[in-house]
């Protein structure tokens, strides 16, 4: 039974681990199934897994963390995806889509969604497997150091990623060897396969990559992505998926860029609900149009596949150097 504030077993947050990886972590290491641990820390009117806690993470959640581990509180708050504002969106609201975050879609503690990436080298290099922050962001849709496509879901039985889930169905108390294995099915993660990425322009990949390193922690990096070119790229997505807005764009960038045309999935989703393979293709076209700017944007324009009245629509607080070429596009 634990006792006092600092629990007996109290392990460290790992190189850019999730507050949710942590958390599952600290309670097996302190002989606890999940839900257990939670009651007990945390208390019947807390309730953990049904919200995001790596969105949203609760004072009272930080602070027993806190408590709990003895680590400052600042440790604990930057397992959550909370250090994210001003790095990849301005505002954080407490509901709706938060721009670049993948959503875990949770009804009844489940999660409907794909909002959580792995890369199954990654987990398997890992002296003990746990999940990244930067595995919920919407661009981070390959892994720079192995060169390969993320995964969202077990390939085996197509569940998504649900560690807090593993000890669930079993009535006695059991051991968790590893945070790999798919909780639907047992299937360990680290065994599933891999796909290489196919870089089709050596400059889009190189800036993308760098972006990749630049948003996890610890890294050594001082500098950060430009707040600005992420809004900007953003709102590329955004334009290239729609239907509504600029219906031509994506066809006219897949043939400039001689790639082959993805088919978008219908429906009105935020561009962060889109499936994992549709998002990285998209991506990568809008680092193409953003790139050499503004020339590929002006050149788009002067094709009209994307006309001017649509390059402010919906996006706000635009980069200065945005709206200023938006405003040259409309007044020539």
């Amino acid at each position: 039974m634990l006792t006092g504030k600092c629990w007996p077993a109290h392990p460290h947050p790992l190189t850019d681990e999730l507050l949710s990886s942590w958390l599952v972590r600290i309670a097996h290491a302190n002989g606890l199934k999940v839900q257990t641990f939670c009651h007990r820390e945390f208390g019947q009117n807390h309730q953990v897994w049904n919200r995001d806690i790596d969105r949203l993470a609760p004072d009272w959640l930080l602070t027993r963390l806190e408590e709990g581990t003895g680590l400052p509180f600042d440790t604990v708050r930057a397992t959550s995806l909370l250090p994210y504002r001003g790095r990849l969106y301005h505002l954080q609201p407490s509901s709706g889509q938060l721009r670049w975050i993948l959503p875990l879609q949770i009804y009844h503690r489940t999660r409907q969604g794909f909002g959580l990436q792995y890369c199954p080298h990654c987990l398997a290099e890992d002296a003990e497997p746990y999940y990244r922050r930067v595995w919920r962001v919407a661009f981070y849709t390959f892994c720079p150091k192995h060169n390969v496509m993320l995964l969202d879901r077990c390939p085996a039985c197509g569940s998504g990623v649900a560690f807090h889930r593993l000890e669930l169905g079993h009535p006695q108390q059991v051991s968790i060897d590893s945070l790999s294995v798919c909780a639907g099915c047992g299937f360990d993660l680290r065994q599933a396969d891999t796909t290489i990425i196919n870089i089709w322009d050596e400059h889009v990949f190189a800036h993308w990559r760098q972006a990749l390193r630049l948003i996890t922690r610890d890294t050594g990096m001082k500098t950060h992505i430009d707040l600005g070119h992420l809004d900007v790229l953003h709102h590329f997505c955004e334009l290239c998926v729609s239907r509504r807005l600029a219906l031509k764009l994506h066809t006219y960038l897949c043939q400039r860029t001689a790639t082959t045309e993805v088919e978008l999935t219908a429906g009105r989703l935020t561009f962060e609900q889109r499936p994992l393979l549709e998002r990285h293709h998209v991506i990568g076209l809008a680092w193409w149009l953003l790139d050499q700017w503004p020339s590929r944007l002006q050149q788009a324009h002067r094709q009209r596949v994307v006309r001017y009245n649509v390059l402010m629509k919906d996006f706000d607080e635009p980069p200065e150097w945005y709206s200023q070429m938006a405003f040259k596009l409309m007044h020539p």
